[in-house]
């Protein structure tokens, strides 16, 4: 791999160009027909999933003794982006805030790359663009349109950006993620008139009693690790003068430890039959799909991106434990359920902007794209000569 300034240049202009346009989970069809361009004048065969998803990878890797697979994601997030950059994004109502448009840029340039080293590189290397990631809906798609598939995947690379901390590279050792899970409160009560409040049951009065019981909950509850429940919508009533005989709360369980997210579940659930028995109303606990389940890094893998990671970052590389373990889950966890996998992550704080990810004022610090490139070729390289 030649100087990580020949790359920068390439590495900006798709970034930017992602930026511009991002689009949300399942709609990516300009963010893959870009994709599926730039790697079939690469000489990429391409695989598309339905709808926007696709699997490629050059036919002179696929004899290679090991296939590895690196995972992009190219969905957006449904927010304004408030920003101010020359290149903010230009599609009312979305933005890439979660740092996809950097992968998607890695990716690409990585391929691109591979492709003039095709004759003499390792590994077969199969990259997953991954559509609705953020709706946890991509990696199911994914391996069931085959991106595990023909050869099997010896190993899964994924890596993110992280804008808590400045520039530098961070790897768990071991487990590398939460579970989490969506959850609906559905609370039902009465209508009536307010003239006649005593025959009405108020469904708003009762949520209002279950999201104080969340709140108490977290201060009480010490969990193995960390852990907690959010609720981040309220929706109920349809007229000011009249009791609410529904009213729906969303929001999520999250915790390093199953023990952990099993409890709080269970606690929750006797807060609800309180409230139910308080106020009249019912209160139903469900979750809104199948819990997102955490995983651990290899520990091979955890090896060699450590010994990478100090030669590339030097001080700026961390190595942590699970003692440093946070409350972000991702549907990846699919890919590791079947196969050896690695998750790296990538520090781009921009010093001054302190707003985190999923923020309309979030930015990345562009320096750090060619040192995750370089970062990961060199895993890859290495991998496929184990």
């Amino acid at each position: 791999m030649k100087k990580r300034e020949y790359y920068e240049k390439e590495l900006l202009r798709h970034r930017r160009y992602f930026h511009m346009y991002p689009e949300l989970a399942l709609e990516e069809k300009e963010t893959s027909a870009y994709i599926r361009e730039y790697l079939e004048k690469l000489g990429y065969e391409i695989i598309p999933v339905d709808p926007t998803g696709m699997i490629a990878q050059l036919p002179a890797l696929k004899k290679r003794k090991k296939t590895i697979v690196l995972r992009a994601e190219m969905d957006a997030l449904p927010m304004d982006e408030q920003t101010g950059l020359p290149y903010s994004s230009r599609n009312h109502g979305r933005m890439h805030a979660c740092g996809h448009d950097g992968i998607l840029a890695v990716a690409l340039t990585l391929a691109g790359i591979l492709a003039k080293e095709q004759e003499s590189f390792p590994a077969n290397v199969r990259f997953v663009f991954e559509p609705a990631e953020e709706t946890g809906e991509g990696a199911g798609r994914m391996i069931r349109g085959g991106a595990l598939e023909d050869p099997f995947a010896d190993a899964f690379l994924m890596f993110h950006f992280a804008v808590d901390m400045p520039f530098g590279m961070a790897v768990h050792e071991g487990q590398a993620s939460a579970m989490i899970a969506g959850i609906n409160i559905e609370i039902k009560g009465r209508a009536s008139h307010w003239s006649e409040a005593d025959k009405g049951i108020d469904s708003i009065y009762a949520g209002a009693g279950a999201i104080q019981a969340v709140h108490e909950l977290n201060a009480a509850y010490k969990g193995e690790a960390p852990c907690l429940v959010g609720i981040g919508t309220a929706h109920g009533g349809q007229y000011s003068n009249i009791i609410a005989d529904r009213m729906t709360l969303g929001g999520n369980i999250r915790a390093c430890r199953e023990k952990d997210f099993r409890e709080l579940y269970d606690r929750l659930e006797e807060k609800l039959r309180e409230i139910e028995r308080e106020t009249k109303a019912e209160l139903r606990l469900s979750f809104t799909k199948e819990p997102v389940l955490a995983f651990a890094n290899d520990p091979e893998f955890t090896g060699i991106a450590e010994r990478t990671g100090r030669e590339i970052f030097g001080d700026r590389f961390f190595l942590e434990g699970e003692d440093e373990l946070f409350l972000a889950g991702d549907n990846a966890y699919r890919y590791f359920q079947k196969t050896r996998g690695i998750f790296l992550i990538f520090l781009a704080g921009v010093p001054g902007n302190e707003h985190p990810l999923h923020h309309p004022k979030m930015q990345l610090d562009e320096e750090i794209f060619p040192y995750s490139l370089e970062t990961i070729y060199r895993m890859l390289k290495e991998i496929g000569q184990a």
